[in-house]
């Protein structure tokens, strides 16, 4: 079975649309997903703008970290019609047969709450359905996997390796594909605890790991 690593880098919604608020409080602005074989090895690539339609500028602390600005998104597809991008890539070469893995709950539950704002029975789709009933919080997997009692961010696991970050950090495209790289990792069972040992003694440090798009958000409810 197919393995899809997906992130999504979202925006908030105004204030003003109280209304929409109630059910998701932000809006996919970008989609970035890799696809990989059994045998571990990257085998397709995602990435697609989204227009949000419940705000008309970006928040400043997302566009600092995204570096995506509301003049990108001009004229790329609304959330629906993108999302039916992705299905159909998802499932290319592999119908309703793979698992879909994100680095935290954040993006399972901005798809969930963002599915009931804009695509009503959105879950009659078998293909959304299989979606979200084989979608894996895979940060989650990984601290287990390391004994962790608390969850740490993506660059963290990366970078505690001593490895670089590839790419762009809150680029979507890039975080799945970091993603799919500790996933094959994770896989190889006679290394994987003494390769790890690093994180496991970063993680005695106290305070905050990193800043990510989740405090954004946290500061937009407040």
């Amino acid at each position: 079975m197919k393995a899809v690593f997906v992130d999504f880098e979202m925006n908030p919604i105004g204030r003003d649309q109280k209304e929409a608020r109630r059910t998701c409080k932000g809006e996919i602005i970008e989609i970035g997903a890799v696809k990989i074989d059994e045998e571990g090895n990257e085998i397709a690539a995602y990435k697609e703008y989204v227009m949000p339609e419940y705000t008309t500028a970006m928040n400043q602390t997302c566009q600092e970290l995204t570096g995506i600005t509301m003049e990108m998104l001009k004229g790329k597809p609304h959330f629906t019609e993108a999302f039916d991008h992705f299905l159909t890539w998802c499932n290319e070469g592999c119908p309703n047969d793979y698992e879909m893995y994100a680095w935290s709950e954040n993006d399972w539950r901005q798809l969930d709450s963002e599915l009931r704002l804009k695509i009503a029975n959105a879950k009659e789709d078998e293909r959304v359905r299989w979606m979200l009933e084989h979608w894996q919080n895979f940060q989650q997997i990984y601290c287990n996997l390391l004994g962790l009692d608390n969850v740490i961010s993506l660059d963290k696991a990366v970078s505690t390796l001593g490895e670089t970050f590839d790419g762009q950090m809150h680029d979507a495209l890039w975080d799945a594909r970091n993603t799919s790289k500790l996933y094959v990792l994770s896989k190889k069972s006679d290394e994987f605890r003494h390769i790890m040992q690093p994180i496991i003694d970063a993680t005695k440090v106290t305070g905050p790991l990193t800043f990510s798009l989740a405090d954004a958000f946290r500061e937009a409810r407040k």
